[in-house]
């Protein structure tokens, strides 16, 4: 009886096209917004990891590995003065990368970055430290936003998600990574990471499922594509970063 609730729990959608988005009803992600005091003890926690040279160096590899050969084609169609914004960059700026284009970079610990890896992070570039949910940017002054492993990791998703809205035109692209988790994983990451919270297989302020991330990013956008990031070789290998690319919504 447990195994076969525990299998029940494990269903998740496989990645769909967009047209197949559309079609699920209604489903919100795992979502009670935190504390700004959780928040800030993550902030903290999220430092200290950064604060490794190898941490830098090993997702470096990895932006260039992964994410870019998936952005890169939307990133063709726009002129070599398009502008760039990368909400959560850390000290990576995964966005350096396109080599063109006017790249903003948004983070609250962004100033703390600069100091640790000094000529490290791209120097024609600038550079906000605020919480992405307080940026203040003209609106539809963005060709292209890149939020990349990061909406997990915010204070409020909702809110970050309705900034790019603002700031995205009409003809611009979205593009968002997110870890997602079976609804049992979900529950219990939640769970663990508010009762336990120095567990390191537990460390994002949010999980989400497939159908919920889904759900959440059709409130605000079109979804246009899915695609995988990369083989997972995460805890229990139940995790998978899926990579989607969304349009404003148009009547």
């Amino acid at each position: 009886m447990i195994a076969g609730l525990v299998l029940q729990l494990m269903e998740d959608p496989t990645l769909t096209s967009a047209k197949e988005t559309f079609n699920h009803p209604p489903h919100r992600a795992l979502y009670h917004a935190v504390s700004k005091q959780l928040w800030s003890v993550f902030q903290k926690r999220v430092f200290q990891f950064w604060s490794n040279e190898r941490a830098l160096k090993s997702r470096q590899v990895f932006s260039k590995r992964y994410y870019l050969p998936l952005i890169k084609p939307y990133v063709s169609s726009f002129s070599e003065d398009l502008k760039v914004l990368e909400i959560g960059s850390g000290p990576v700026c995964a966005a350096q990368y396109l080599e063109k284009g006017h790249h903003v970079y948004v983070d609250p610990l962004i100033d703390d970055y600069r100091k640790l890896f000094p000529g490290v992070m791209p120097e024609k570039a600038e550079y906000i430290s605020i919480m992405a949910e307080k940026i203040e940017l003209q609106s539809s002054s963005f060709n292209l936003v890149l939020c990349l492993d990061t909406l997990s990791d915010v204070h409020n998703p909702e809110l970050v998600m309705h900034k790019v809205h603002d700031v995205l035109e009409q003809d611009g692209c979205f593009i968002v990574s997110m870890d997602i988790w079976p609804l049992w994983l979900a529950w219990l990451h939640y769970f663990l990471f508010r009762v336990v919270p120095v567990l390191p297989q537990f460390n994002r302020l949010y999980s989400y499922t497939h159908k919920g991330f889904r759900n959440t990013l059709l409130r605000h956008f079109e979804i246009q594509e899915e695609h995988l990031v990369s083989p997972s070789f995460s805890w229990l290998l139940f995790k998978k970063e899926v990579l989607f690319v969304c349009k404003h919504k148009h009547d």
